[in-house]
């Protein structure tokens, strides 16, 4: 005989507890007998609807809310058991025990039918002891069922056993049996199905994977010896590594990398995420995954998107949720370092692509001790990537697979296969252009698509309307098979053209194509640019040698419009690197932590895609002195940028270009050795640098100007109009006499579209400098370089 259960049960003695069982009970009848899952849910019910409940203090109702939700949930248990008993009983033949188990459910139930009783509610009719079936009211919903466990000994459970057998084989021709075992198969299938929330492969073959093959290699050298040759750890008395943490831009190939280190190490891989995402089963569901990962060791238990899960706290997404789950998941860890056998380990490992967001404590001893980053990939990563994903591709014998990689500066692993596949799309398209190019064809075929759809819509039920489609296009001439178009480059580029790779959303560009001959001037600046940055991206060894091992910074100060901007443009175009432009407020934010995080996050960028420059427009904005900013936020931020650039996080392959017109205005941490130590004052260009400049301009913008214009810009240039001009009065100069010169061909009195003397006269009489005291920043200079 089973003992009777005895469990702790909440009373719900309150008035206002009263009140929320009655409305939750209408909602749940009323939702076909689904129960409130969460007190937020319920809450939001009761605050939509009519009831004066809504009205009630939040607090008071919430937790009222949350007992009744326990009082339901016991209530609905109380009722599956019953419910189990009752489909235990025969029918009329049960034993004395049987009966005996009945009656003590039945008293088990007393205090629920009483109390039900005392709130006007209506009880659930009891069922006869010898009904072999339960019904329903319209007030108590249909519960699953399930079988009570008896607490006997092994004779018992043997005896039992033998029993259910024999009445099984007595009874397996009736209808009822036969119905009754369909009922059995269906609910454990079911529960079976409910309880899978860890997803267990065993993974056969490696998915071919570009670009990776270092970091592969890294994490093999790192896990081979662990999960296969445990003896080795044990022999040399070495620590196992519980976890390792995989974090990078998202699209670089993370989850795929570690498919295929479990394919290639021949262990089995047990997914997490479903266990971590059921909060009422949270607890259950991850010691289970974990029982299975020891029972299968050795093995790996992996998590996707850690920061999702386990994310820092103060950020958006921790609640209390998150740390119910960091702690029993590093109680889990705790019980696989100290139960699992040394020769058969299991190691966890995640993926993330937003590091900082990611709870701390994860970093810590016992958990992902080990954090791997991976890179943004290189060229050469790209020609590799380029070279798996178009393996199965038809693609013309003329296509360099080098110049698409060129193509791709700042694409993962995920951008260039979409970008294929927009490739092949144009192929198609232009072979379909060829084939019709005045679209009559596909007009033609507008027919036998409605046909065809006429015929879907009237088909079989049961045939599925994909296969219907495909059925019915085959069996119709008018649609022609059009042969497949190898891919071009150019095909490549004008998918490019228009394509957003993910990290450009994320702030970075495509490489500047500026070239210093765009620049004009400014040769002692683009020496000294290239001695302190070009330099050291482009041989790094033979700067090593020198000792010269940490990147500089460089601040561009001057009038405004003199071409600073685009100087840092034709430093990252020749030096071929990544290049993030900041402008200086995008990073301020007003709530606490938030611009520290930007600050972070962008560094953290910049690192997975060495090597990189980071181009900080108008830094005064972003650094002003701290004695004298007007706001916490701007302190913050200055702090966060003196622990990046020479904190104890590895800046190797970072180089950060400033630009302002007031340098006094920096903080003086700043511009201190080792940050932005090298400043270049950019002067208004003399007569020389103008004629320099405007060449640059006119030739920008006339590709092949013939050289009777091009002999008109110096004497232009020395002209005393033009004195105190910046770059960016030439370029104004230069529109106003186009300008001219396309007003008077429009109007009949010029015959030949060029710019002439006329034109440059006008477009002279008409523009001003725009610098205004060009010598307060001279003398400013004077005073910088005297350390004032």
């Amino acid at each position: 005989m089973a003992p009777s259960l005895h469990r702790p049960r909440i009373n719900l003695r309150m008035g206002l507890d009263r009140d929320v069982y009655q409305i939750i009970k209408k909602f749940e009848d009323a939702n076909d007998g689904k129960p409130f899952k969460t007190v937020s849910a319920a809450y939001d019910a009761i605050k939509r609807s009519n009831s004066s409940l809504s009205r009630q203090k939040k607090r008071p109702l919430e937790d009222s809310i949350d007992r009744v939700l326990q009082f339901r949930k016991e209530e609905l248990a109380d009722s599956e058991d019953s419910e189990a008993a009752l489909d235990g009983q025969g029918d009329g033949d049960e034993d004395d025990e049987d009966a005996e188990i009945a009656k003590q459910e039945d008293e088990r139930f007393l205090l629920n039918r009483q109390m039900t009783k005392l709130w006007n509610v209506e009880p659930v009719p009891q069922q006869p002891s010898t009904t072999a079936t339960t019904t329903t009211t319209n007030e108590q919903p249909a519960a699953k069922k399930r079988r009570i466990q008896s607490g006997g000994d092994e004779k018992d459970a043997s005896s039992s056993s033998t029993k259910a057998a024999g009445a099984e084989d007595a009874s397996k021709d009736t209808p009822r049996a036969a119905e009754k075992q369909d009922k059995d198969k269906a609910g454990a299938s079911k529960k079976t199905s409910k309880l899978a929330r860890f997803k267990i492969e065993q993974l056969e073959e490696p998915v071919p994977l570009g670009g990776v093959g270092e970091m592969h290699r890294q994490l093999l050298r790192q896990t081979r010896y662990l999960l296969k040759c445990p003896e080795l750890y044990e022999g040399n008395g070495w620590r196992r590594v519980p976890g390792i943490l995989l974090y990078g831009p998202p699209g670089l190939g993370k989850k795929s990398l570690i498919r295929n280190l479990t394919a290639n190490l021949g262990v089995p891989l047990i997914t997490l995420n479903g266990c971590l995402e059921d909060p009422e089963r949270v607890e259950k569901s991850l010691a289970e995954a974990v029982d299975a990962a020891m029972s299968l060791a050795p093995s790996i238990i992996f998590i996707e998107d850690l920061d999702w899960h386990m994310p820092k706290p103060g950020g958006q997404s921790h609640n209390e949720q998150s740390r119910k789950v960091l702690s029993l998941f590093t109680r889990q860890m705790q019980r696989i370092q100290l139960d699992q056998p040394r020769d058969r380990h299991v190691l966890a490992m995640a993926t993330t692509s937003r590091l900082t967001d990611v709870d701390p404590v994860v970093l810590e001893a016992g958990l992902f001790e080990r954090a791997l980053q991976m890179r943004v990939p290189d060229l050469e990563a790209r020609h590799e990537i380029l070279k798996v994903v178009t393996s199965e591709k038809r693609l013309s014998e003329r296509l360099d697979l080098g110049e698409v990689a060129k193509m791709t500066h700042g694409f993962v692993g995920a951008d260039i296969v979409i970008a294929t596949t927009l490739a092949e799309q144009v192929a198609q398209e232009r072979i379909l252009n060829a084939e019709d190019p005045d679209g009559r064809q596909l007009e033609r075929l507008t027919q036998p698509l409605a046909r065809v759809g006429r015929e879907i819509t009237t088909g079989p039920d049961d045939m599925d309307i994909f296969e219907c489609q495909t059925t019915l296009d085959l069996k119709n001439p008018s649609f022609p098979i059009i042969p497949t178009e190898p891919v071009t480059l150019e095909d490549f580029k004008l998918a490019i053209k228009d394509f957003v790779p993910s990290l450009r959303r994320e702030g970075f560009t495509v490489i500047p194509n500026v070239t210093w001959d765009q620049v004009g001037a400014l040769s002692k600046i683009r020496e000294q640019l290239h001695m302190s940055i070009i330099g050291p991206i482009k041989n790094p060894e033979l700067y090593q040698e020198f000792g010269l091992r940490r990147p500089a910074g460089a601040l561009l100060w001057g009038p405004p419009g003199c071409g600073k901007t685009l100087v840092a443009q034709a430093v990252a175009s020749e030096a071929q690197a990544s290049f993030i432009l900041i402008n200086g407020p995008e990073l301020l934010n007003k709530y606490v932590g938030e611009s520290e995080r930007a600050v972070r996050e962008l560094f953290q960028r910049a690192r997975s895609s060495t090597p990189c420059i980071l181009f900080f427009d108008e830094i005064d904005s972003l650094v002003p002195r701290r004695d004298s900013a007007s706001t916490d936020a701007g302190v913050r931020v200055v702090n966060a940028l003196l622990t990046e650039l020479d904190g104890a996080q590895d800046r190797s392959g970072i180089y950060v270009i400033g630009t302002t017109n007031r340098p006094d205005m920096i903080d003086a941490a700043m511009l201190r050795p080792g940050r932005l130590s090298v400043r270049l004052f950019v002067d208004l260009p003399t007569p020389d640098e103008r004629a320099d400049i405007l060449r640059a301009i006119y030739t920008t913008a006339h590709p092949g100007a013939p050289d009777a214009e091009m002999r008109l810009l110096p004497a232009v240039a020395a002209d005393e109009r033009c004195a105190n001009f910046s770059g960016a009065d030439l370029g104004g100069l230069h529109i106003k006499a186009a300008e001219c010169a396309l007003r008077r061909f429009m109007c009949g009195t010029k015959t030949v579209k060029e710019i002439d003397e006329h034109d440059w006269e006008d477009a002279l009489a008409n523009t001003r400098c725009s610098v205004m005291n060009p010598e307060s920043y001279r003398k400013l200079d004077k005073k910088l370089s005297k350390g004032e």
